[in-house]
């Protein structure tokens, strides 16, 4: 296992080195005897820079993965966070390729500070995107993976960044993951046979879903808030519901889920506001996924865009 600055410099010698880069920035990473990681780490990023450089000593990786066995293990050279630290040390693949996924949100975090991000869904509807957000278990994941499955553009299943100077929400070009095992009483055949059918890098808990580009959102899509819609699953039989609330009511959901706590809780509370006074509010009581989608595309669903923004 990693645990000192020699570990890293023998480990880098037989590494393949990936610098993962978007609109000037980069995020260099060294993968250590896991090839399946390197296939990984390109099958979930859309819309990235994604180039394998030659390894040398005058570069420092922002992360270094390894295996030992059927366990994986990683460090963050520059703040000496390891795997252990966080999560554990990953047993597979995709729970690998989740940390990495996860520390990669927070690299852009730091990064683009013009942005801040968001701990929700976030799909298209007609010429806007929807945000979803939700506490644990609110069902974010697998109802955007039923908003695709009915066509719907994907800009984000978990975190979602958005820009305040043009109030819109940026996609980051991650393949969104559902959480297993799925709750088959409450969803049908047709979304059980999509998600089989777009099923990728999976374990016990989770599987990403291999969505084509007319589903998910390159890094960089962006599109303005066209409403917030904050979610609760219900175990109970009954109809999905959506009910309009007030505005400090879906502010006081969003701010529950920022995820930029390096920008001042001002700046924040002025950014959401400026989301919420531009949206209709709302909130969704559902226990089927179906029922949630049709409900959704009722209120939701008119006048198709035609394109995407670029972002920057």
């Amino acid at each position: 296992m990693l645990q000192d600055a020699e570990n890293i410099q023998a480990a880098q010698s037989d590494a393949r080195r990936l610098k993962v880069a978007w609109n000037g920035e980069c995020w260099i990473v060294d993968i250590v005897d896991c090839e399946e990681l390197v296939a990984g780490l390109k099958k979930i990023l859309r819309g990235w820079d994604l180039v394998e450089l030659a390894v040398s000593d005058s570069i420092q990786p922002a992360m270094v993965i390894t295996r030992e066995g059927d366990t994986y293990d990683w460090m963050l050279p520059s703040g000496r966070l390891t795997a252990k630290d966080l999560f554990g040390r990953p047993e597979s693949t995709a729970s690998a390729l989740s940390d990495v996924h996860y520390l990669l949100n927070g690299w852009f975090v730091d990064r683009f500070s013009e942005y801040f991000t968001l701990h929700c869904a976030a799909v298209r509807f007609a010429d806007g995107v929807v945000l979803f957000p939700g506490g644990h278990r609110a069902g974010k994941s697998l109802l955007t993976a039923a908003l695709a499955a009915g066509g719907h553009m994907v800009f984000g299943d978990d975190v979602v960044a958005i820009d305040p100077a043009a109030n819109e929400a940026l996609a980051l070009g991650m393949l969104p993951r559902v959480r297993l095992p799925l709750p088959p009483q409450a969803m049908g055949r047709k979304l059980r046979e999509f998600l089989d059918i777009h099923a990728t890098l999976a374990d016990v808990e989770q599987q990403y879903l291999d969505l084509g580009p007319d589903r998910l959102a390159d890094i960089g899509a962006s599109l303005p808030i066209r409403a917030v819609v904050q979610l609760k699953r219900s175990n109970k039989l009954g109809p999905a519901n959506l009910a309009d609330v007030t505005g400090g009511a879906a502010l006081r959901a969003l701010i529950s889920q920022n995820y930029s706590t390096a920008m001042p809780a001002s700046v924040v509370f002025d950014h959401l506001h400026n989301i919420v006074s531009a949206a209709s509010c709302h909130t969704m009581s559902y226990h089927s996924i179906e029922d949630a989608v049709s409900v959704l595309e009722t209120a939701f669903a008119q006048n198709p865009a035609t394109e995407i923004g670029a972002g920057q």
